[in-house]
């Protein structure tokens, strides 16, 4: 059920008797066990998210981070910017600036208002007039983006990637009603 481009269906690891690790069955260790890398929540977390990266230096080839994915804490309507260019970067939403650390620290912009067309601009704090990436992007109140900064492709240039994992209630919604007339409990897969 993973995918690159959206959350997969939530799991309970709630008992807490045993600590979460993320296990990679097709590697094991010299003893011929399958590795695993360790699943760390931060304290008080209510909802996390757990991102699987790569990591070439860990035995299983993976590394897990840990965000906190509540709609108490990171609202519909908000963009979440998670910063993983190596680099600082300013960001400008309409007339609100931001500065987005070299860290993989999330930061939340909540525009607010109707659904409405936005103007956005990245650049360096170093030459605010070289402006890495420019364009306009869609303020819907209904959907949360949780949004990765990554060097794009043509590193020479300083370009800017984008990996976007957005989420619409309306959806969890008509999802919700399925699954309560239906008593199939994923409805996106036949009973």
């Amino acid at each position: 059920g993973l995918h690159p481009d959206a959350r997969s269906a939530p799991m309970n690891g709630a008992s807490g008797a045993v600590p979460l690790r993320l296990v990679a069955l097709d590697r094991t260790s010299p003893d011929g066990k399958p590795v695993t890398a360790e699943i760390k929540a931060p304290a008080g977390i209510q909802s996390p998210l757990v991102l699987i990266l790569p990591d070439p230096k860990h035995p299983t080839g993976l590394r897990t981070f840990v965000i906190e994915d509540n709609t108490s804490s990171f609202r519909w309507g908000t963009l979440r910017f998670i910063n993983a260019t190596g680099r600082e970067l300013l960001l400008r939403l309409e007339k609100t600036i931001k500065p987005l650390p070299n860290a993989w620290t999330p930061t939340d912009i909540e525009p607010g208002g109707a659904e409405r067309n936005m103007g956005m601009q990245l650049a360096s704090p170093d030459d605010l007039k070289k402006i890495l990436y420019s364009a306009v992007w869609e303020n819907n109140p209904d959907t949360r983006r949780l949004i990765f900064l990554i060097p794009g492709k043509e590193i020479s240039t300083g370009s800017i990637g984008f990996k976007v994992i957005a989420e619409d209630r309306r959806i969890l919604t008509a999802e919700a009603a399925t699954r309560a007339a239906t008593g199939n409990p994923n409805p996106t897969q036949a009973p």
